[in-house]
């Protein structure tokens, strides 16, 4: 993830925290979306965890809930400093999912949840994840659909498969977010596939999104893979 996205996370990281949950407008359709895909997934009694672009720690705590041990990383130091006010017995730390500091396989799952999208190349944070898992460990995520991306550059001109820095609008307008577009096909490359077996794809509207020209698209996409 780019220094520039690093600082504006920084900068709204406590209106994030404050408004991502709150309303109609909120991640709550999207988080219950993500964990509901995650209860297909069999993992042994306290399974080793990572989730990666933790942000404020609610997902983070919600796997420790349970049952799971659980650590988060960000880029962001706010998010990650909120993070440990609101749960000091998760270890959360700053850095990069492109540059893990974890050891080859030793987690049994890496979830995330709108942060791979953020990295202008996403192959090496796949990579990372690949590294730091077991075989036969789950890699759950959950980003920006990228129609959503399009239809967000907002231009009759728009070219999709353009990567162009666009602005999303999310949370009732309470937070806005520039994030480098990106096609179907990055993230789900033949490298991609070759490193993981899907176990599940679903895609969704979602409505903490802005809403372009009162369009309906999917907002978000999940998948659910497993490291071979």
């Amino acid at each position: 993830m780019t220094k520039n996205i690093t600082k504006q996370y920084d900068d709204f990281a406590e209106a994030f925290s404050a408004n991502h949950g709150l309303g109609e407008n909120s991640n709550n359709k999207n988080r219950s979306h993500f964990y509901s895909l995650l209860g297909d997934i069999t993992l042994r009694p306290r399974a080793a965890v990572l989730d990666l672009a933790c942000g404020d720690g609610l997902d983070a705590n919600h796997y420790r809930e349970n049952g799971f041990e659980v650590v988060g990383i960000d880029a962001s130091k706010e998010l990650i400093r909120i993070a440990k006010e609101n749960y000091p017995g998760i270890d959360f730390r700053v850095g990069l999912a492109e540059k893990l500091p974890y050891q080859a396989e030793c987690f049994d799952a890496v979830f995330s949840k709108y942060a791979i999208m953020t990295s202008k190349d996403i192959q090496p944070i796949f990579n990372e994840a690949h590294r730091v898992l077991k075989v036969g460990g789950y890699f759950a995520y959950l980003v920006t659909h990228p129609f959503r991306q399009y239809f967000e550059k907002k231009s009759v001109e728009a070219d999709y498969f353009q990567q162009e820095i666009v602005t999303s609008n999310i949370l009732n307008n309470s937070v806005s977010l520039r994030e480098p577009s990106h096609t179907l096909n990055e993230f789900f490359s033949k490298d991609f596939l070759e490193k993981f077996d899907i176990v599940n794809y679903e895609e969704a509207f979602d409505p903490a999104a802005e809403r372009v020209e009162g369009r309906t698209y999917p907002g978000y996409f999940i998948v659910v893979a497993k490291k071979r």
